[in-house]
């Protein structure tokens, strides 16, 4: 069985020296918007998405090399949607640097000399502008699949059709119902809220990635081919699991290996199955503990560790690793549809990393 991490790492490379092409680096000025544009992708993160896209390529018999555009593109689409994200969290950290409001605020202190009210204004502006040009160049990534790498162009024009209006438009409705929930008691919501609104925000774009490289692959623009429809739904339900180990990684991981603050779901206030279950279970006195803490942007990291603590002693981190081990023992039996093959057995691999990674 081919190695997951070489593999991986192998596409991350190719990813990033596409990226770091010198035509794309004349594109943007001045030169601090180009280094926030550049930023989260010089600190490679784990490339899954494209990875998923070039496999699911290869799996239906195309050549990944054909793919490698719309590999970039949503890696390049997923990069946005982060640079938003941590503007609307308030985070500072991403990938063990600062977060692209953060860093931009920062220069307008240190280069502008702008005062600090000025300099956070700053720092969202360009971090709204950072993402916007991201998503324009996502676009331009996956024309050249068909500029550069012979792909059909119509085939290209459906994928991008469907990033653009399906994948963008779910995705903020999750983005718009974490808000929401953040702000929304939990005896208000179910189980099924909560995990529809992470596929929305998670599982969709893994959809999208298996779908653009089962379509490149097969060289068609047909979104209900057995292929298409197996790789992306067995996609979209490890990009749930995916999530929910997120969820877990947030509460009990390590800053130093995720690159991102341990403990910030807990301070946005943000509903998990984790939280939903805890509290279903905690007594009067936990309840009370936990809700003093959860979406208090002061509380101190002590008390952020106690309830970490009392959500795995309440079985809460135990109920979301049973639900995402679910999503994964549904997916797997969806390849059942496609043929043995060295990406099939990386797909495989690559479901089981979604709920034993520890990054």
């Amino acid at each position: 069985m081919p190695d997951l991490m070489q593999e991986l790492s192998a596409r991350e490379r190719l990813i990033t020296q596409y990226f770091n092409q010198p035509r794309f680096k004349a594109w943007f000025q001045p030169e601090h918007l180009k280094d926030a544009i550049f930023a989260y992708l010089d600190r490679a993160g784990k490339r899954l998405r494209p990875s998923v896209l070039r496999w699911s390529c290869g799996a239906v018999g195309g050549d990944e090399e054909n793919a490698l555009p719309a590999a970039a593109g949503v890696e390049m689409f997923h990069t946005w949607t982060l640079v938003h994200d941590d503007l609307i969290d308030n985070d500072d950290l991403r990938r063990g640097g600062p977060t692209i409001h953060k860093m931009a605020a920062d220069y307008a202190a240190n280069t502008l000399g702008y005062n600090a009210e000025q300099s956070e204004e700053y720092g969202r502006d360009i971090a709204i502008l950072t993402g916007d040009s991201q998503h324009g160049w996502t676009v331009s990534l996956f024309c050249e699949c068909a500029t550069q790498r012979g792909v059909d162009p119509r085939v290209v024009l459906d994928i991008i059709y469907h990033l653009e209006s399906y994948v963008v438009n779910t995705l903020i409705e999750g983005e718009t119902r974490d808000v929401q929930y953040s702000l929304t008691p939990i005896e208000q919501l179910s189980v099924d809220d909560i995990v529809s609104m992470l596929w929305m925000k998670t599982g969709v774009l893994y959809k999208f990635s298996a779908l653009a490289g089962a379509m490149i692959g097969l060289d068609s623009a047909d979104p209900k081919h057995p292929y298409v429809v197996a790789l992306s739904t067995f996609a979209s339900r490890c990009g749930t699991a995916f999530q929910l180990q997120d969820d877990i990684l947030g509460l009990l991981g390590k800053e130093s290996q995720l690159g991102k603050p341990i403990g910030s779901d807990v301070r946005e206030g943000k509903k998990t199955t984790i939280v939903f279950h805890s509290l279903q279970a905690a007594d009067a006195e936990q309840r009370k503990f936990l809700l003093s803490v959860l979406g208090n942007r002061e509380a101190s990291a002590a008390d952020v560790v106690a309830a970490a603590d009392m959500m795995v002693s309440l079985g809460g981190v135990q109920k979301t690793t049973e639900l995402a081990l679910e999503q994964i023992d549904r997916a797997l039996p969806e390849l059942d549809a496609i043929p043995d093959s060295k990406y099939k057995s990386l797909l495989e691999s690559w479901a089981h990393f979604m709920i034993n990674r520890e990054f």
